[in-house]
């Protein structure tokens, strides 16, 4: 796939743009306390577990990216990692008020978890999976969504092995490794929105220098 961002099908019901909207009016708003009024979401309260990811100019760079396995209500989750994915995402210093006409945004919500039944029980470009494994008297999980492994260009075994240093495991991605991994891999809705699609959206923003 290429880096532009991709909007929902017709027929996905629950991603849909008012989830980005609300995004961006939650993050203009953290940024101009008091001067803008509270934002409102304008969908449902379903519960999901979501993902927020936050990029920034044409080439889609990644800004923050944060999310839970937990179904949260939209209305709480949207708000709660639109602003922690932007501002907590210890990879990242927090994006910025003058940084925002640069920003696109993704939401996704996590459907379909399954049980693998070994860690290449999982498909390129249609799951997500999420890894644990092991480790002395820790568990180390990590999780990609599905767009990543196609996007990056990887093999399973790739994703597997970047998965593996992502969780931490700095020991050489061995057969046997591989082989303890229990693997969870599961289906995203996904709906995004650059600035331009915002500003066109809302058709009225408050300036971000706040006068």
């Amino acid at each position: 796939p290429s880096s532009s961002m991709n909007h929902n099908n017709s027929n996905n019901t629950v991603a849909t743009d008012d989830l980005c909207v609300y995004c961006f009016d939650v993050i203009i708003a953290h940024h101009l306390r008091g001067k803008v009024e509270k934002p409102s979401p304008n969908f449902e309260n379903e519960s999901y577990p979501l993902f927020v990811t936050w990029t920034t100019g044409k080439s889609h760079k990644l800004r923050g990216c944060i999310g839970t396995f937990s179904s949260l209500p939209l209305h709480k989750g949207v708000k709660e990692y639109a602003l922690t994915s932007a501002l907590n995402d210890t990879r990242f210093d927090p994006i910025s008020k003058e940084e925002i006409p640069n920003l696109n945004v993704k939401v996704s919500l996590l459907v379909g978890f399954e049980n693998g039944k070994d860690y290449l029980d999982w498909n390129v470009g249609e799951h997500g999976i999420k890894i644990s494994v092991e480790n002395g008297r820790s568990t180390r999980t990590a999780t990609y969504l599905p767009e990543v492994a196609s996007e990056s260009g990887w093999t399973k075994e790739q994703t597997i092995e970047a998965l593996l240093h992502k969780a931490g495991i700095r020991q050489p991605p061995t057969q046997k490794l591989k082989d303890s991994i229990k693997l969870v891999r599961y289906r995203s809705e996904v709906v995004s929105m650059t600035y331009e699609e915002y500003v066109k959206t809302k058709g009225n923003v408050p300036h971000l220098n706040g006068e």
